[in-house]
């Protein structure tokens, strides 16, 4: 036990001197976590060279917002996630498919194997669940049953027992507030969860 204590007390020396500017500790950081971010990454594009670009990018953007990490409780899901978002933003660039961003945006869960390294795709959902709450109550039972239960719009419409055309304009209703939600309020990976779950 004494021994986890004391590579947690260093790694939060660690980055505190980082985030003070510290070039030693940014070496220190940079060849720990390449190590790990770089299978992480290279997962979801299936590209060694597009991979290191989005590392070096990832330590790029690392050091220029280092002030920040004087803010950051958990350094390696903060890692992981600018990461994760610099990935998902290449892939939408050069994918057409969004099938390939889909799958990337999964294999970035399943590749996650601690509480940290799971909290920013946990959060993800859980504001994707808050933007849907805050729906009207019919407009809200319509995208749950839509999405989440997978009826067809004459399904729904016989269930509540109102128009097909009123199904639909609800649900047309329904995406646009989710999405104007998370633009608002959450990350690019939430909102691509978000959207690339919903494409009609």
């Amino acid at each position: 036990m004494a021994a986890v204590t004391h590579r947690l007390i260093n790694e939060k020396e660690l980055f505190a001197a980082f985030a003070d500017g510290d070039e030693v500790a940014f070496r220190q950081i940079y060849h720990h976590y390449k190590k790990r971010i770089f299978p992480f990454v290279l997962k979801m594009t299936r590209s060694g060279d597009s991979t290191e670009e989005i590392v070096q990018e990832v330590f790029i953007q690392l050091w220029l917002s280092r002030v920040s990490f004087q803010n950051v409780q958990y350094p390696t899901s903060y890692i992981f996630n600018l990461a994760s978002n610099k990935t998902l933003n290449y892939l939408k660039k050069v994918a057409n498919d969004a099938n390939l961003v889909k799958k990337a945006a999964y294999d970035r869960a399943e590749w996650s194997t601690n509480t940290e390294d799971t909290i920013a795709f946990n959060e993800s959902l859980a504001m994707i669940n808050s933007a849907v709450s805050e729906l009207p109550s019919q407009r809200q039972l319509i995208y749950r049953l839509s999405r989440e239960e997978g009826l067809s719009l004459e399904e729904i419409a016989d269930r509540l027992d109102i128009s097909r055309s009123t199904v639909k304009n609800q649900l047309g209703h329904a995406l646009r507030s989710i999405r104007d939600f998370l633009e608002r309020r959450a990350s690019m990976f939430t909102l691509l969860l978000f959207l690339l779950n919903n494409k009609k």
